[in-house]
């Protein structure tokens, strides 16, 4: 076997997110019309040691802005949210109300158990729940 058929547990993650992103705004193309700002998230999956970061830029007025994602951490996102990788695969099928996990659904009460318990972790989600809730939207598969 060659080196290119093996696919590093951190490429396999990062086109798994860039893939659940590609659909969702396939799917609802409005979604892209509401990144507004310039912003990244790192998502870390604690049991694979693997990151990424999802970098949102604006487009010009009334525009859809676009959305890169790239391996590694970056240390000037806005926020990390930290979890073992199913957990991070969980958040995204979790259904959403106004672009958080909506609590009058199991799924949705389960995340916010998780959050509570720390078995996911949002460094910077107080600061920027703009940017929690543009992420939320991006990855949400609902």
């Amino acid at each position: 076997m060659g080196m290119t058929d093996d696919v590093s547990p951190a490429m396999a993650f990062r086109d798994l997110v860039q893939g659940l992103v590609e659909a969702n705004l396939t799917r609802d193309p409005s979604r892209a019309l509401r990144l507004s700002r310039r912003e990244a998230a790192s998502l870390v999956a604690t049991d694979a040691d693997v990151a990424v970061t999802i970098q949102i830029l604006p487009g010009a007025r009334r525009a859809p802005g676009t959305v890169l994602v790239h391996d590694g951490r970056d240390p000037w996102a806005e926020i990390v949210v930290r979890a073992e990788s199913l957990g991070l695969l969980e958040l995204a099928a979790t259904p959403l109300r106004f672009d958080l996990p909506d609590v009058t659904t199991r799924d949705g009460r389960d995340v916010v158990r998780q959050l509570l318990r720390r078995r996911i972790r949002v460094h910077g989600m107080l600061r920027h729940i703009g940017t929690v809730r543009r992420l939320s939207m991006l990855l949400s598969a609902r």
